[in-house]
């Protein structure tokens, strides 16, 4: 009996130091895999910084490429103006200011003049209809 009892705390012995040991490698084990977490965590940050920072630089490309043909259109859009009011409206002694501004009074006074003329001819309008609706009532009666 005195070996058995010997024997179970023996056995007790290596259990008690077994999960010590285990509990320092589960600590362990722990620690590792947190480590491992933040590399990851780390890598993936860096991923992500490179791909916003090679977004951004595609971004910026492209809104200097549209600015350039923006700017490069709306420059070769008023050469063709100019060169076409130069050649076909301006008077002797006018100078490209003074024809455009020219132009603009001139086109401002035709779009006041037709709203005048289609103001008259609705007004027109509007007495034929009540002539015709009298001439209606007229003749019902």
């Amino acid at each position: 009996m005195k070996r058995n009892f010997k024997s179970v705390i023996m056995l007790l012995a290596a259990i008690a130091v077994s999960g010590v040991a285990g509990a320092q490698n589960t600590r362990t084990m722990d620690n590792n895999s947190q480590r491992v977490a933040d590399t990851v965590k780390n890598g993936f940050q860096k991923i992500e910084d490179g791909v916003v920072s090679g977004y951004k630089a595609i971004e910026n490309g492209v809104v200097k490429g549209y600015t350039a043909i923006q700017d490069g259109v709306v420059e070769g859009y008023t050469r063709i103006s100019d060169a076409f009011v130069k050649k076909f409206l301006m008077r002797d002694g006018e100078t490209l200011e003074q024809t455009k501004a020219r132009i603009a009074r001139e086109e401002e006074e035709l779009h006041r003049q037709s709203q005048e003329r289609v103001s008259a001819s609705r007004q027109r309008a509007e007495e034929a209809g009540h002539k015709a609706k009298e001439h209606a009532e007229v003749n019902n009666k």
